[in-house]
């Protein structure tokens, strides 16, 4: 038998560095054939460019055309900074590709949803002569689409010209019509914030790779490396797969120069980044902003990045020991190697939700659930977030609120309306056509000019999911950029950053980072600066001696030693610190106030105890890694954990327990109430119409908020939208028992006066509580004859409004929870008599308060999703 045996390491290593050399060669046949090419700027009037290019945008265009023209893919990286007009330069290179090269496409644009809007503007803009076709919307959008193509190739005296220069889509739409789009010859193809394509193993990357007939293409991205080499292999392959060969050669010649060259000095090391670094040179353009700035290519106003430390209260301090405690088992495991990334990554998790505010944990809000200053009070953060906003309002400036989680984003808005400041919201649950009304609402400032005063419905804040608006929107409007969370990579932070300094921005920008000190947060801020510093290490211009970043999560939670189990927080302490956070906040808008103009970026970070540090580097956080001091740290938590005698510790989601007795007499009261109700219904013929909690099912995802959800114009009380199929109209009503008059209450009564009388006898039998949802039959065709030809129809009347006649405004808005109930009867009584839901915009207010849509929206897909429904909201068109 003949045995097989890998190839030994020199061989290994031969062939590796036949890789590197192959590499460098190919580089420099690239700068050479640069080097002699014609730099004469072109003339872009000459092929339907009307704007006017700033220097460095010629530039890009005449590199991205040289490239073409060599045959070479190529990456537009803006290293870290992004406004730099990307857009623009390459709408610009398409219209030389058709009107100077003479191709007559089609070209494709895949890019985020969030910023379609922003592509079609800038062609019909600046590239008139290229049509463009923006294939967005939902299945029958998209087929109407494909239609209308195959109808105008079909009547085409040429026989095969589609009708658009650039077709302009989404990632998503691009894996689920790749049937369609992949059969497309595209001569050239552009994809937009391509860090996409990070993982070389995701279905997009091979989809586009292999199916897709793209040969030649362009990624534009600014983070071309976010995490590791991996990530920036997976680009360069991307755009040039035989020329980048295999991951593993790729990381054997480059990520392995710590294993393989311990033995060399850091000159040695360099010089294998230097060698990567001139590579990249011939296959990316790397400009970064503060380069362009000091060549004078770029005049952009300075800016100051602040990290301001916060200090958690006594609430968020004892959850956060609570957490820590409960997890007592999960920690220790850590260090013997037992614990899972999963069971790691939830402590992580539960402790930065600690850390932003603790209503982010059921049952930890007192009830009622009123909006009041106990809100404020809970969370440190949001103690200096207020104290910041107020003065920046007092001042006249405007605010970008950037959170990671969109349960955060809740939080804030419900702030929003208690301290009455108008405000924006995006995040993954708004539509496109929200986020377009969202930007230009809050861009409106801009656009009529600096001198002009602000309206009351001008934003001051636009609150925005990090992931959701953190790259491609142009929000320039803002001046101040707050991050109420960070995000786990510091790359997705920065691009965020860039949706306010960027071309156009005017005034000195100044960047808040909020971190909670001594916790988990601290720990990944410092994980992050030396995440950052990889990126500049392989991509940057200048080389520093830094170690690499291997911080795992493992690592993370070896950091958790920051924080002191043993430290008391009680209420006086409390006050306390509202001296200390008011005089940070006051620092903070005194830096916002007395920012030079002309003064160069910075860097500062500040806390409650101590001045302001400036250019803050990195902690050296070996002491972290040091399994024996997280031990003792682990030791410390379980004594503190014994001789706490404070049984207040809070065990989340768990309401306040009662005695069995107790609970005993409560339930027997409730049955016997719960009889004799039953028996006065039964004796005066009454018969309940409200839902009964509906049934989830097991094997769907609760969370997904995908559902299938149609706006259309017209009246909800007349859903034609299905003219033959079982229909509910979902509406909202209070538990006053008093019909209302105008709009849907009005248009119900006209539908059937079984509606109002259902309502007024459910309250005379008191069965009108907030949550239920009572389902009414309509007959609204008395004619036997034709009653088989109309479709069933019920009107479900949520109680989701209180009505309180001492109150000021009697009525109480939509509560939510209350609302969600409903909505889960509704569509669970819809899949039941396979009907389809049919109601108006329910929480939209006109104006520039859309605050409770946002919610609503992402709780219609949610049921929609869960029970396989289909939604129709209804936009009432109002006679002029």
């Amino acid at each position: 038998m003949e045995l097989k045996s890998s190839p030994p390491k020199f061989l290994y290593t031969l062939s590796t560095m036949e890789y590197e050399r192959r590499l460098e060669a190919a580089a420099k046949v690239i700068l050479a054939e640069d080097s002699k090419a014609s730099h004469a700027p072109p003339d872009f009037r000459a092929f339907g460019v009307t704007a006017t290019l700033k220097p460095h945008q010629v530039e890009g265009v005449s590199w991205l055309i040289q490239k073409y023209l060599l045959g070479v893919n190529v990456v537009l990286g803006r290293i870290g900074q992004m406004g730099l007009g990307k857009t623009l330069q390459a709408i610009s290179f398409l219209s030389y590709l058709k009107f100077h090269q003479g191709l007559r496409g089609p070209f494709l644009v895949l890019c985020p949803l969030s910023v379609t809007d922003g592509w079609v503007s800038e062609i019909n803009r600046f590239t008139p002569k290229l049509d463009v076709l923006r294939y967005v919307g939902d299945k029958d959008c998209r087929r109407n689409l494909r239609k209308s193509m195959y109808d105008h190739v079909k009547k085409s005296s040429k026989g095969s010209l589609l009708p658009f220069d650039v077709l302009l889509t989404t990632y998503d739409i691009a894996l689920v019509d790749q049937d369609f789009l992949s059969q497309i010859p595209w001569q050239y193809a552009i994809i937009d914030e391509a860090q996409r394509l990070k993982n070389p193993n995701s279905v997009l990357y091979n989809v586009l790779l292999e199916q897709f007939l793209i040969p030649r293409r362009l990624l534009i991205t600014g983070t071309p490396i976010q995490n590791n080499l991996t990530e920036l292999w997976a680009l360069m392959h991307f755009c040039m797969p035989l020329v980048f060969g295999t991951l593993d050669q790729f990381l054997f010649a480059f990520k392995e120069t710590r294993e393989f060259l311990s033995g060399l000095d850091a000159s040695n090391v360099k010089e294998t980044y230097k060698s990567l670094k001139f590579i990249l040179g011939a296959f990316m353009l790397r400009r970064t902003k503060s380069l362009l700035i000091e060549s004078g290519n770029l005049v952009l106003p300075p800016l100051t990045e602040l990290t301001v430390m916060v200090p958690l209260v006594s609430l968020q301090k004892k959850i956060y020991t609570s957490i820590l405690r409960k997890e007592l088992p999960g920690l220790l495991a850590l260090s013997s190697g037992s614990s899972t990334h999963t069971s790691l990554q939830n402590i992580v998790i539960q402790l930065r939700k600690a850390c932003s505010h603790p209503y982010l944990f059921p049952g930890i809000e007192p009830e009622p659930f009123e909006e009041g200053e106990h809100l404020v009070q809970a969370s440190g953060k949001l103690l200096v977030l207020d104290q910041l906003l107020k003065r920046l309002h007092d001042i006249g400036h405007r605010v970008l609120l950037f959170s990671q989680m969109t349960s955060t984003l809740d939080i804030l808005q419900d702030f929003m309306e208690l301290r009455r400041y108008s405000y924006e919201r995006l995040d993954g649950s708004v539509r496109a056509e929200e986020r377009f009304a969202a930007i230009k609402s809050f861009s409106t400032k801009t656009e009529r000019g600096l001198d002009s005063e602000a309206d009351a419905s001008d934003a001051f804040v636009f609150m925005i999911s990090t992931r959701a608006g953190g790259v491609g929107l142009n929000l320039v409007a803002a001046d101040t950029v707050i991050f109420y969370e960070q995000d786990w990579n510091p790359q997705v932070d920065k691009q965020a950053l860039q949706r306010a300094h960027r071309i156009g921005q005017i005034s000195h920008v100044l960047s808040i980072n909020l971190v909670t000190e001594y916790t988990v947060e601290e720990v990944i801020l410092r994980r992050a600066e030396r995440k950052l510093q990889l990126s500049h290490n392989v991509v940057g211009d200048t080389m520093e001696e830094k170690e690499e970043d291997r911080g795992d999560l493992r690592s993370l939670v070896f950091g958790l030693q920051r924080f002191d189990p043993g430290e008391i927080h009680d209420e006086e302490s409390d006050n306390l610190k509202m001296v200390e956070i008011s005089s940070l906040a006051e620092k903070v808008v005194a830096i916002r106030q007395n920012i030079e103009p002309d003064k160069e970026a910075r860097k500062f970070e500040m806390n409650s105890s101590d001045t302001l540090r400036g250019n803050s580097s990195s902690a050296d956080l070996n002491s972290e890694l040091d399994e024996a001091s997280y031990l003792s740290w682990v030791e410390k938590l379980k004594e503190a954990s014994r001789s706490s005698k404070d049984e207040k510790f809070m065990e989340l989601g768990n309401r306040k327990n009662v005695s069995e007795e107790r609970h005993l007499r409560v339930e027997a009261a409730r049955k016997k109430a719960e009889e004799k109700k039953l028996a006065t219904w039964e004796a005066h013929g009454y018969q309940s119409l409200s839902v009964e909690e509906p049934i989830i099912p097991d094997d769907v995802d609760s969370s997904s908020d995908a559902g299938s959800v149609h706006f259309v114009y017209g009246d909800c009380t007349h859903p034609s939208t299905v003219p033959h199929e079982p229909a509910i109209i979902f509406s909202c009503v209070d538990d006053s028992g008093n019909w209302g008059r105008g709009g849907m209450f009005d248009a119900l009564s006209k539908l059937s006066n079984i509606v109002p009388d259902a309502y007024h006898r459910a309250s005379e039998f008191k069965d009108l509580h907030l949550g239920d949802l009572h389902l009414i039959k309509v007959d609204d065709n008395d004619d036997q004859e034709n009653a088989e030809e109309s479709k069933p129809l019920w009107v479900a009347l949520a109680v989701a409004q209180s009505y309180k006649p001492r109150r000021k405004v009697p009525r109480s808005s939509i509560s939510i929870p209350d609302l969600e109930c409903c909505l889960a009867k509704a569509s669970f009584s819809a899949s039941q008599k396979s009907a389809s839901l049919h109601m108006p915009r329910i929480g939209y207010r006109d104006g520039s308060d859309r605050s409770q849509w946002y919610t609503v929206e992402r709780l219609l897909r949610k049921y929609s999703s869960i029970f396989a429904v289909e939604i129709f909201v209804y936009y009432y068109r109002r006679s002029t």
